[in-house]
């Protein structure tokens, strides 16, 4: 078997040479052919941003400045002898670049594997029948099917079209659709002026059409551009803050370091003994891991999110989902299930089969089996048209037999504005399908039936059915034939999930295509509207200037016979009342409103366009995916703070302790190497956690994040019970030692208590509203684990005999370990007093 090769210039060439270069399949490539080609072309993907190898990521932690100066330090003590504190501090760089390796390299593996949850799919002819098939399997030759909204898979040359469009502006900076058609160019047209091409990585913007491939891969004009080799999530806002926030505090933290450093000459320590305290200081209070913690804290959210069929496309919206207010939602598909189902046929001048026979062939849908009985037929195309398909197969008309003796001429593609469809059958008649209220108005009915057939339709739409109309034009003359009645029903739990995020702060609206009556139906089963108020159309829409609107808004629920124009208008304005606005859509002319919205959340059944506009993608198509999306994003929210607060509310410990007792003339509280190991081998555990912590206060709407990295009460946390934390354990220190308690055993236990206090506040962090005996302490597994871990390396601190050598430590007796569980229990307390006072305050 011969592989043919794509020939030059393909573009100036006639569809029929291009047919018999490729290949000269009238039924398109067999499976085998496809598969033998696709062994030799290989795949076709492009090359995106690769991984980062593990040296790249390690070699990435060594960069660290803080892990050159412990370097350095360690390399000063093996200089001066001092082998145990060279150990310590190596150890320290060993176990520092180990966890920094684990968090970053836990991101890439969750940024990578999203990339799994959503593929490009293509409908390719092969052995006569249109399959749908993973896109990275097509192969040059193969002759695929678009529609509008899809993104072109291969670069294609086109060999029929109807009304086609592409959108180009990404590949070539035109910002309006190119009209295309299958009429060759010249060989030497640049790739603006290749009108009979299609390339991989634009959109079809409106129309239909047949093409064959002719490139994939690599060989695709987009694998000639260096802009889309690798493609880099840019930082978010979040995250340039947080980075922005952890210079500054290590820039400060380190002045002070330096201050601490020349206090410790000036009243009298040693050199050697201030640098090591001095540099372990400052290794321990600068968070430098907090930019690294807070991508593993997204990351893991939008993990957890893609397990629950929803993909965020960009991390952005992992921000902003916790901040949502407004949920502007399409009703068919989201709220209700998407599968209509043929209840009723409402025949005017003909019988129900001709009625029948007449809709399903104005359908644009793929029966890929059409030899199977109908109810395993595997059926592409609109939920709705397919629905029509499959109910009029059930009454004994079969679109596959329609076929075979009517001819299709001519197409006229669904759009949203004109709410209609159309075929030409054998040249002669015309079908019209679509809005039976639209139809009605071009057609020659008089102004009494028109106004009879309207008033049964809106009375056949207040109980929630849809409604399709079918209308026919022979010789001039366009005549109504009647209406079919489809039933979609409602998504089990949508009316729990509406009421579960309404009470958490978030309205929802519908914005729809359908009928009022129809849509005002499902609102008032689903409890959206009391009543019959709320509902108002596009057309009063448009009577209604922006001021008036906008004054209007807070008392509307439904908008129906809406436009994506009317949706765009409509996410501006509620922007402009404050509202932070998640919409829904699944179309191509939903693609403007997607990226207006704060979130753009595109439906996993949508079209390709839609998806590209918008920052998460509901695979399963189900409203409660939303509410889960929000709350997670809240959650995502809430954990970054939580972090924040236990990273940082010790930070300045280290230097009120080994400041003041200088200040006080007192000998130091904690050597170097036991900053360290509480730093390193106690604290860093818990840390990591807050990573995977469920519980949120998902009753509570977070403010639209406006650069502000901690709230209020987090403030309050880390600067004021931080520091009266710091004093307080300085004051015990300072009265233990003139009590007369020997100094050895004071100082161990300064320690046991400054290398726990933290592990039990980890504990009451992990809400930073609810309080500590409303939830389970262990309800977080790693962050339970962590404490565990971090206490029993405290406990092994103080009774081992060999790290009571290495850390300079004592055991202690029992009333003393009550001592430091007590210190422990009183900064609980301090954190649940603050949680009780701003509930008060809120």
């Amino acid at each position: 078997m011969s592989l043919h090769v794509t020939p030059q210039a393909p573009w100036s060439l006639p569809v029929e040479a291009i047919i018999k270069t490729l290949g000269k399949f009238k039924d398109g490539l067999t499976q085998k052919e496809a598969t033998l080609r696709l062994k030799i072309q290989g795949r076709n993907t492009l090359p995106g941003r690769s991984r980062a190898t593990s040296a790249t990521l390690v070699f990435k932690q060594l960069k660290s400045p803080l892990i050159a100066i412990l370097l350095i330090a360690g390399g000063v003590s093996i200089a001066l002898s001092e082998y145990i504190n060279a150990g310590v501090l190596f150890a320290t760089v060993f176990i520092n670049v180990a966890l920094g390796y684990w968090q970053e390299n836990k991101a890439e593996s969750v940024l990578e594997a999203l990339k799994q949850y959503t593929k490009t799919l293509a409908h390719v002819l092969r052995d006569g029948i249109v399959r749908e098939i993973d896109a990275e399997e097509l192969v040059t030759g193969d002759v695929i099917r678009l529609t509008a909204g899809v993104r072109v898979p291969a670069d294609a040359r086109i060999l029929a079209s109807t009304d086609l469009q592409a959108d180009e502006s990404v590949l070539t900076g035109e910002s309006l659709p190119v009209n295309k058609n299958p009429s060759p160019q010249n060989a030497d047209a640049p790739i603006s002026d290749r009108t009979c091409m299609l390339h991989g990585g634009t959109l079809i913007a409106q129309g239909i059409a047949d093409a064959v491939v002719i490139a994939t891969g690599e060989q695709m004009e987009f694998g000639r551009i260096a802009l889309l080799v690798s493609e880099k999530e840019a930082p978010t806002p979040l995250q340039r803050s947080v980075s922005i926030f952890a210079k500054q505090i290590s820039f400060f933290l380190l002045l002070l370091c330096i201050g601490l450093f020349g206090i410790g000459l000036w009243t009298g320590h040693h050199t050697e003994e201030m640098f090591f305290i001095a540099v372990a200081v400052a290794v321990s209070a600068v968070p430098e891991g907090l930019p690294v913690a807070l991508t593993v804290i997204l990351a893991s959210g939008v993990e957890r999110l893609a397990k629950r069929k929803g993909v965020v496309r960009k991390l952005l919206a992992a921000e902003t989902l916790g901040s949502t207010s407004l949920i502007l939602t399409d009703k068919t598909g989201t709220l209700t299930m998407g599968k209509m189902s043929l209840v009723d046929v409402h025949a005017l001048h003909e019988t129900d089969d001709q009625l029948l026979q007449n809709a399903i062939l104005a359908t644009d849908i793929i029966i890929e089996n059409p030899t199977e009985k109908p109810e395993r037929w595997h059926i592409l195309g609109k939920a709705m048209e397919e629905a029509l398909v499959r109910g009029a197969a059930t009454r004994g008309q079969r679109l596959p037999d329609l076929m075979k003796s009517n001819v299709i001429s001519k197409r006229i593609p669904f759009n949203s504005i004109q709410k209609y469809s159309g075929v030409t059958i054998n040249k002669t008649k015309e079908i019209f399908l679509g809005g039976p209220d639209v139809l009605i108005l071009m057609c020659t009915i008089s102004p009494q039936d028109k106004s009879s057939l309207l008033a049964q339709i809106e009375e056949q739409t207040k109980t929630g059915g849809r409604l399709l109309g079918v209308a026919t034009r022979e010789n001039g003359t366009m005549e109504f034939s009647g209406w079919l009645v489809f039933r979609d029903p409602l998504r089990a739990g949508i009316t729990e999930a509406i009421q579960r995020i309404s009470t958490s702060g978030v309205r929802t609206v519908m914005v729809t295509g359908d009928h009022p009556g129809t849509a005002l139906a499902i609102a008032q089963t689903l409890g959206l509207i009391n009543g019959h108020g709320g509902v108002i159309t596009g057309i009063e829409i448009d009577q209604l200037n922006d001021k008036a609107l906008m004054k209007r808004l807070p008392s509307l629920t439904v908008f129906a016979r809406t436009t994506p124009e009317h949706k765009l208008r409509l996410v501006k304005l509620y922007q402009a009342l404050g509202e932070v606005v998640a919409v829904t859509g699944d179309g191509v002319n939903d693609a403007p409103a997607l990226r207006a919205a704060d979130v753009g959340v595109a439906m996993g059944s949508g079209t390709d366009a839609a998806k590209a506009a918008s920052d998460l993608v509901i695979l399963d198509d189900k409203y409660s995916t939303i509410v889960i999306a929000i709350e997670e994003g809240r959650r995502i929210l809430d954990n970054i703070r939580k972090a924040l607060s236990y990273l940082l509310s010790n930070a300045f410990s280290e230097l009120v302790l080994i400041g003041g007792s200088m200040i006080f003339g007192l000998p130091l509280p904690l050597s170097a190497l036991q900053i360290l190991f509480v730093n390193f081998f106690s604290d860093s555990f818990p840390a990591i956690a807050y990573a995977f912590e469920d519980m949120s206060d998902s009753n509570r709407r977070h403010p639209r994040y406006s650069g502000n990295l901690l709230d209020q009460r987090s403030r309050f946390i880390i600067f004021v019970i931080g520091s009266l934390s710091s004093v307080t354990l300085l004051t015990m220190h300072i009265w233990l030692l003139n009590a007369g308690f020997e100094s050895h055993i004071v100082r161990s236990f300064t320690f046991m208590a400054f290398g726990t206090y933290t592990l039990f506040v980890s504990l009451s962090l992990r809400s930073l509203h609810k309080p500590i005996w409303s939830y389970s302490i262990i309800g977080n597994i790693p962050l339970a684990i962590g404490v565990l871990v971090g206490l029993s390396l405290m406990i092994g601190a103080i009774y081992l005999p060999w790290l009571n050598t290495i850390l300079d430590t004592v055991p202690l007796s029992w009333p003393w370990l009550l001592g430091v569980l007590g210190f422990g229990l009183a900064n609980i307390a301090a954190i649940e007093i603050t949680k009780i006072v701003y509930k008060n305050i809120e």
